[in-house]
C-alpha cells in the first residue's frame, strides 16, 4: 500500500470522528421551529415551538444576550419550478437577562419608528413565551405583494453574541439555533 493511502486511512477516521463530536448535538430537547404562520391584517402571526438547550439558558442567565434574526419572504412562481421573491422585510429581537434587577427583558428594536420598545419579565419562561408568540406589523410593500406563498425562517445570530463566545458558538451545536425556511401558501384575500 502507499504511503499516501495509509495516511488518509489513519487519519480519516479521525478526522470523521473529531467533525461527529462536534457537531453531535446533545439529546437534552433542544427544539426551535415554527408550529403555524399567517399573514392577514397588516400582520405576520407565527407560534415557535422553542424549547432551549441547557446551555442557551445559562448563557441567557449570565447575562448573554440573545439576538435572533426574522426574515419573512413573499413569493411568487419564478423560472423552472423555483420560487422568485416579491418583496422581504426583516426584525430582530433580543433576549436579555439582568441580574441586578433580576429581570428578563425582549427588546423590540424595529416596533417603533425611531425608538425601541423594550418588554420587561420576572421569570424567564414568561420572556421565551413572548418571544415564541410572535405578532409582527409588516410593511406595506411586503402587505402588498400579490405572494402565491410566503417564507419564514428564524436565526439565532451568532455574530452578535461576545466576542469571547463566537468560536466556542462555530463548535457547539446549541448554538446552531435556526428553524430552517417555514413556508406556506398565502390565502387569497388574506392580505
Amino acid at each position: 500500500m502507499r504511503p499516501w493511502k495509509k495516511l488518509i486511512n489513519i487519519l480519516f477516521p479521525i478526522a470523521f470522528g473529531a467533525l461527529a463530536v462536534a457537531c453531535a448535538r446533545t439529546d437534552d430537547g433542544a427544539r426551535f421551529s415554527v408550529r403555524e404562520a399567517a399573514v392577514a391584517d397588516g400582520m405576520l402571526s407565527a407560534q415557535l415551538d422553542w424549547r432551549p438547550s441547557e446551555a442557551l439558558l445559562d448563557g441567557l442567565d449570565h447575562g448573554i444576550p440573545l439576538v435572533f434574526d426574522i426574515r419573512l419572504s413573499a413569493q411568487a412562481p419564478g423560472k423552472f419550478g423555483l420560487h422568485a421573491d416579491l418583496a422581504e422585510q426583516r426584525w430582530r429581537r433580543e433576549l436579555r437577562y439582568f441580574p441586578l434587577t433580576r429581570q428578563y427583558q425582549l427588546r423590540d428594536p424595529d416596533m417603533v419608528r425611531g425608538g425601541t420598545q423594550t418588554r420587561s419579565y420576572a421569570v424567564r419562561a414568561l420572556v421565551i413565551a413572548a418571544l415564541a408568540d410572535l405578532r409582527l406589523p409588516l410593511d406595506p410593500a411586503l402587505a402588498a405583494a400579490s405572494a402565491q406563498r410566503y417564507v419564514l425562517r428564524i436565526d439565532l445570530e451568532r455574530d452578535a453574541l461576545p466576542g469571547a463566545l463566537r468560536l466556542p458558538a462555530l463548535i457547539d451545536a446549541d448554538w446552531h439555533l435556526s428553524t430552517g425556511n417555514y413556508a406556506w401558501q398565502a390565502r387569497s384575500g388574506a392580505r
